[in-house]
């Protein structure tokens, strides 16, 4: 069994995460969270966010549960060009847990804009969700060709 996967960027969108996993997460399984020292900062103008350590800060996002490892694998692949499944405290509700998350291959600028979901929707969001079926039909055959679910 794996760690929960904290959502804080673009997957915090219920509609791109169902792109790529090809279903939807029932709302029992997305719990509201906050990840404290950790802030979400605006990359590639804005369609791709980051987490970067920032003390008295918290970002908010999703934790989500239920994930099954062919998912994880999914979401692994279809974040690998930039990010990297890492470990960090989340808090759901008054209880501090560890999750998994996205973190930046590269250093984000250390000036660099927050990134916000409701932003994203309203700039990026219709592209990203055609971009995000094309690129995970094509890694979920990859992926089944080599590990069935």
């Amino acid at each position: 069994m794996h760690r929960p996967l904290f959502a804080y960027g673009p997957l915090g969108d219920p509609d791109l995460l169902a792109a790529v996993l090809g279903r939807s997460i029932p709302p029992v399984l997305r719990l509201p969270a906050k990840a404290p020292g950790l802030a979400a900062v605006s990359l590639a103008e804005g369609r791709r966010a980051a987490l970067v350590r920032r003390p008295g800060e918290a970002v908010g996002g999703l934790v989500l549960l239920g994930l099954s490892d062919f998912e994880i694998d999914l979401l692994d692949a279809f974040e690998a060009e930039h990010c990297f499944r890492g470990i960090v405290p989340v808090m759901i509700e008054a209880e501090l847990h560890e999750a998994d998350a996205y973190l930046p291959r590269a250093a984000a600028r250390e000036k660099a804009e927050a990134w916000s979901l409701s932003g994203w929707q309203e700039r990026h969001r219709a592209v990203a969700l055609d971009v995000a079926k094309t690129a995970a039909t094509a890694l979920r055959a990859r992926l089944t060709a080599i590990r069935p679910h």
